[in-house]
Parts: structure tokens; C-alpha cells; sequence
């Protein structure tokens, strides 16, 4: 399970923790964060680069590819598209206020590795499961409860809506 916590200051600061690792994510200063930490859009583009390179060694090892060394740089941008554009007329839940989100991959391998291996892992780096999860969604259900007027710890009582 993850766990994140925001508290009143500083305030966008957020702390989240997964399996006993911290992470701590913020908001920009031009945002009224203290940018002490990447924004959750940030944090899930670095998983996006770190799953292709771990899903990648995972493969090349397996396949004793001697794969040396996997950069992976993303960059994301939200361009305008057209209500009927054709990319877009079977999937029009990715069209957001007129714009879609465009993220891109580039990814450099260095070793001893042919030509063949190099598609062959051009392949298995759009098999990782966040690049998968992006690709095709995923179903997503919150539930909001009240747990009173304090900032200590905070527990399950008095449910006043949900979204499914």
C-alpha cells in the first residue's frame, strides 16, 4: 500500500510512503509549492524511465544480451487537438479541455549488442508495465470520509462520498 500525507505547511509538500521507502513530492515555486521535491506528474514520468530501464536489463539478462547501459530520457508536453481528429475518435477520453498528453521515450542502450537485439529490446521497452499501464489506463476509484477537525492521525469514519 502507499501512503501519502499532506499537512497544512508547507503547503504542497507531500509525503508518501511505499513499503518503507520516502518519497517526497512538491509543487513549483511559481505553483506555491517550495519545490523540495518532483510533482506527482514528474514522479510518474520517472517511473516510465525507470521501468523501461529495469524491464530491459531484466530481458537482456535473461537473454544474455550484453547490455551495458540504458538512458532513458522522457519529455511530455500537452499539445492541442481536435474534437474529431482521427488519432483520437475511438478514444476520447484522452482529450482533456483540447489537448492531449504526448509523452515520449528516447532511450539509448550501449554493449556488444547486434542489430537484431537492438529491436528486439526496442520492443520489450513498450512491454514494461508502466508503459503499459499509461498506454492502455487503468480503472481508478477513490472514496472521501471526514475523520474530524485534527491533523493527528487520521482513520476511516463517516463516508460522504465516493466516485467509482
Amino acid at each position: 500500500m502507499i501512503i501519502a500525507t499532506l499537512s497544512s505547511e508547507p503547503k504542497f509538500l507531500t509525503s508518501v510512503e511505499i513499503d518503507g521507502h520516502l518519497q517526497i513530492l512538491d509543487e513549483p515555486v511559481s505553483l506555491g509549492g517550495n519545490n523540495q521535491g518532483p510533482t506527482p506528474v514528474q514522479s510518474v514520468y520517472s517511473a516510465l524511465a525507470g521501468c523501461i530501464c529495469m524491464t530491459l536489463r531484466m530481458y537482456a539478462d535473461a537473454k544474455k544480451i550484453p547490455m551495458r547501459q540504458v538512458l532513458v530520457r522522457v519529455k511530455a508536453e500537452k499539445k492541442p487537438v481536435r474534437d474529431d481528429d482521427e488519432r483520437f475518435l475511438d478514444k476520447p477520453w484522452k482529450i482533456d479541455k483540447g489537448q492531449v498528453r504526448f509523452i515520449h521515450a528516447d532511450i539509448e542502450i550501449s554493449g556488444d549488442i547486434s542489430g537484431e537485439q537492438l529491436k528486439k529490446l526496442d520492443v520489450i521497452a513498450g512491454k514494461c508495465p508502466v508503459h503499459k499501464m499509461l498506454k492502455h489506463g487503468a480503472e481508478i476509484t477513490h472514496e472521501t470520509i471526514h475523520s474530524g477537525d485534527t491533523d493527528q492521525s487520521l482513520t476511516k469514519q463517516e463516508p460522504i462520498g465516493s466516485f467509482g
